[in-house]
């Protein structure tokens, strides 16, 4: 392995890891995309079915 192959391997790890690390940290932060209810949904039909089975 020469320096590039060695380069390309870091830079592709860090993406990964830094795409890892938001998802995480969305969860955490209960800021998942697209969704204000926490069902993974905004505003469809099944909204309102993850409301009822709640209660």
């Amino acid at each position: 392995m020469n320096g590039i192959d060695i380069a390309v391997i870091v830079i592709v790890s860090v993406a990964v890891l830094g795409v890892i690390g938001w998802l995480v940290y969305k969860k955490v932060k209960h800021k998942s995309i697209g969704c204000d209810c926490g069902y993974g949904c905004n505003g469809c039909t099944m909204c309102d079915k993850g409301k009822k089975e709640d209660k």
